[in-house]
């Protein structure tokens, strides 16, 4: 069922919604545009995966091993590749970029010119037999992650691999859920390339947030945090599905997949908020253009927008001077359930 949905309903900003759908026994896409969700705009295509580019009237269809990118707007083809192997898994890691994963390898296939797929790296052995569910690259595209997910011992386990471009190197990790963003360190005088990262597994759920690469001249090193992840007792086969960043506020989104929403400040590392937003299994997010928003979609076709409002909370500042003032804003309408939930 998870696998359907990811195949059939993709979300690769906040801008556009694609679904694949049968009317009869014609297959077509279907394309909500979030700022005209009155008007969506169907197309009679049969293909196995449509992905929409971040932000413009793009869209890269793949049948069998025969990838397409078209313009809607223009109605025409922009290119074609034929792929010899199969592509599992494929994702817009940029406005005129797409990433390709297949069993054996990772490939970045650029938009523009005759410019052919390029091998980036190879997937490490601990992602063998899993399904991919995510890439991530951090904003320079020098850091790039792999995730995967495999049912062991009636559980979900979460499989990473994190890739270093300038130093060729790959690192596996478990996890389920990352982001990567860009953090101002109070004193510093440049970000710091952030990596969060979050797994659950059979001791327990873990935040875990550091810094990747050499610190830019002139800044201190951000100190490691690593948080317990609290999960329900009523949930013990909950796990972390989604990670989105606010490099705005330096905030975490973490979301799982029974619907629960873990908001974590990036420089102490504190949980300042967590409650369950959904009933229904949560398999798609994307950050909203609006600094302060995450959007994500469920197995009902529900979309949700979360977004931090102003507002006065029981949230207390636990190592900086900076986060009342932050924590003071946000949650609004917050009930006093879930004001006990704000540590």
């Amino acid at each position: 069922w998870y696998q359907r949905r990811v195949r059939n309903i993709t979300m690769e900003s906040d801008k556009f919604i694609c679904i694949r759908e049968k009317n009869g026994d014609q297959s077509q896409v279907v394309i909500v545009d979030m700022a005209d969700t009155a008007n969506p705009m169907r197309r009679p295509i049969s293909a196995d995966s449509a992905i929409m580019n971040p932000s413009s009237k793009v869209i890269a269809l793949k049948a069998g091993r025969t990838l397409q990118i078209f313009n809607l707007e223009m109605k025409s083809k922009i290119k074609a590749h034929v792929s010899n192997e199969d592509v599992t898994f494929w994702k817009w890691i940029s406005v005129n970029t797409i990433a390709l994963v297949t069993e054996n390898t990772v490939y970045h296939w650029p938009m523009e010119g005759d410019a052919l797929p390029q091998k980036v790296f190879d997937r490490h052995s601990t992602l063998k037999g899993c399904q991919i569910i995510n890439y991530r690259t951090d904003e320079a595209m020098k850091w790039l992650l792999l995730v995967g997910i495999s049912a062991q011992q009636s559980r979900v386990v979460g499989a990473m691999q994190l890739y270093s471009v300038d130093r060729n190197v790959s690192q596996p990790i478990e996890g389920h859920a990352a982001a990567f963003v860009p953090f101002k360190m109070e004193g510093n005088k440049s970000t710091s390339n952030i990596f969060a990262f979050s797994v659950r597994n059979q001791t327990g759920g873990k935040l875990h947030i550091i810094e990747v690469g050499a610190p830019s001249e002139g800044n201190s090193n951000f100190t490691k945090k690593t948080a317990d992840v609290f999960f329900p007792a009523e949930a013990p086969n909950d796990f972390p599905v989604a990670m989105q960043a606010n490099k705005e506020h330096g905030l975490i989104y973490m979301i799982t997949k029974y619907g629960y929403i873990h908001l974590y400040d990036i420089e102490s590392g504190k949980c300042i908020y967590m409650n369950r937003i959904s009933g229904d299994t949560i398999f798609v997010t994307a950050p909203h253009e609006a600094p302060t928003v995450s959007s994500g979609s469920t197995g009902r076709a529900r979309c949700y927008r979360l977004a931090l409002m102003r507002t006065t909370s029981c949230l207390t500042s636990p190592t900086r001077s900076k986060i009342p003032s932050l924590r003071s804003r946000y949650l609004s309408g917050a009930t006093s359930q879930e004001q006990r939930n704000c540590s």
